[in-house]
């Protein structure tokens, strides 16, 4: 591979510095979507503690915390994982 030159130094940088704010457009999107998901942990929540105790809803409500749960702690795993790439992204900009 030969060397590359300023122009080609400075377009890879601009591409992924472009590329980083797209991620970084992904990660503002799992937020809010975290946020959503907090909500309606707290609905669900509410929920089972009103009527968990009967036979015919309360499995159902029980269930609907245990999703919520498991969304949220997908959610968390990928956001951080595409906070990580963002920031490697970035400082491979810089070392351009």
């Amino acid at each position: 591979m030969g060397v590359a030159t300023m122009e080609e130094r400075i377009l890879t940088k601009e591409q992924l510095l472009i590329k980083s704010e797209g991620v970084k457009d992904c990660v503002k999107w799992l937020k809010d979507k975290l946020k959503e998901e907090k909500e309606s942990l707290k609905y669900n929540e509410k929920m089972l503690s009103q009527f968990g105790m009967f036979d015919d809803c309360g499995p159902s409500y029980r269930n609907d915390v245990v999703v919520r749960i498991a969304r949220m702690e997908s959610l968390v795993e990928a956001k951080i994982g595409l906070e990580k790439y963002m920031k490697k992204l970035r400082h491979m900009a810089e070392e351009v």
